[in-house]
């Protein structure tokens, strides 16, 4: 599904040249749920920036579902991102004035389907996130758990192969995270394949397999063990 093998991204200005990624190996197979964990400017961002296809890689090789993404053009890889990929932000990035329907509908029309082939995807999508009935609301009128559910159906509508989640539980308080949590969990179980950036540990514990990037790193697959019977146990390095 997703495979990446040693990537390394460099920024450089006139008098710094900063390493993101470094060997940057990763595979993800369909259907797993990953959390990639470390903590702020470990290289986390640029890693899901560069499977996002919103930016390069230096050295290394990508594919994603297939498809070597060396070689394309921007206007390849934005049909590949569209295609292939639902993103998933920390901040919903809805548009306050369009109402659900409206903004999930807005890059269905870009990607050119028919007015009932979105129909269709946007009641389905609505549907699984819980929000079938509220269609007509605007974003200002639900809770912030409500929002980050529209922007997941947004992405789901797009029928993508992957989920890149962003801190995607940040803005929320406890019980709105477990909730949204809990649905990228059934959504997981249903077959999708999904990659989330994380903060908090014991969210990286309950899902299938945690990856931790240090200094752009990977220092290892497993840092914390899936959560059994309730009972998240830590695994030493």
């Amino acid at each position: 599904m997703l495979h990446m093998k040693k990537i390394s991204r460099i920024y450089r200005s006139d008098t710094i040249k900063t390493h993101a990624l470094r060997d940057f190996s990763l595979e993800v197979n369909a259907g797993e749920f990953v959390a990639v964990t470390g903590p702020s400017g470990s290289g986390k961002s640029t890693f899901l920036n560069v499977a996002g296809l919103l930016d390069n890689f230096d050295q290394g090789s990508y594919e994603l579902d297939g498809v070597n993404i060396q070689g394309l053009s921007d206007n390849e890889l934005s049909r590949l991102r569209n295609e292939k990929i639902g993103f998933i932000f920390q901040n919903y990035n809805l548009i306050p004035d369009f109402s659900l329907f409206d903004n999930i509908d807005m890059p269905l029309r870009y990607r050119g389907f028919n007015a009932a082939e979105r129909k269709r995807r946007i009641e389905q999508s609505l549907e699984q996130v819980g929000l079938a009935s509220r269609a007509n609301y605007l974003p200002s009128q639900l809770s912030g758990g409500q929002q980050q559910r529209v922007a997941i159906a947004r992405a789901l509508a797009g029928e993508p192969k992957i989920l890149l989640a962003d801190e995607p539980t940040g803005n929320l308080d406890s019980l709105m995270a477990r909730q949204v949590m809990d649905l990228l969990h059934t959504l997981n179980q249903q077959g999708s394949t999904i990659v989330m950036v994380t903060h908090d540990p014991d969210q990286a514990r309950a899902v299938g397999r945690n990856v931790q990037v240090i200094d752009g790193q990977i220092t290892d697959h497993s840092i914390y063990a899936p959560t059994m019977d309730n009972a998240p146990i830590e695994v030493s390095a």
